[in-house]
């Protein structure tokens, strides 16, 4: 798992996941795009990685304690066979983007951790 072998090189501080296992965060979005992005991505720019995530179906938090971390309901930490199942989506943009409201994304803390079984 990705995350872990950035967790134990040292980098938790640029990007980890949540205590919770459900979303993670670039904590350090320069030190991300230059330590880490290098090792396991094609892109080398935030905003390529970004759209990579959305394509790819994840969403980003914008409130609580999560804000700015992202997540897919096959994205969870130590469940690596769930992600086989996560699959990019064809591109068909409006070009608009819709409003995101806060009150609408998953409260992740009222829900169990994640157990690792994978």
């Amino acid at each position: 798992d990705m995350l872990n072998k950035i967790e134990e090189d040292g980098l938790a501080g640029v990007v980890s996941w949540q205590p919770h296992g459900r979303c993670f965060v670039v904590h350090k979005p320069k030190e991300f795009v230059n330590h880490v992005m290098p090792h396991y991505f094609k892109q080398t720019k935030m905003a390529s990685f970004q759209r990579q995530l959305n394509l790819y179906g994840f969403n980003r938090l914008t409130g609580g304690l999560d804000k700015g971390g992202y997540y897919h309901e096959m994205f969870l930490k130590g469940k690596v066979s769930l992600a086989y199942d996560i699959h990019r989506m064809r591109v068909k943009g409006t070009g608009v983007r819709l409003p995101t409201n806060p009150e609408n994304e998953p409260n992740f803390y009222a829900l169990p951790p994640v157990t690792q079984s994978d």
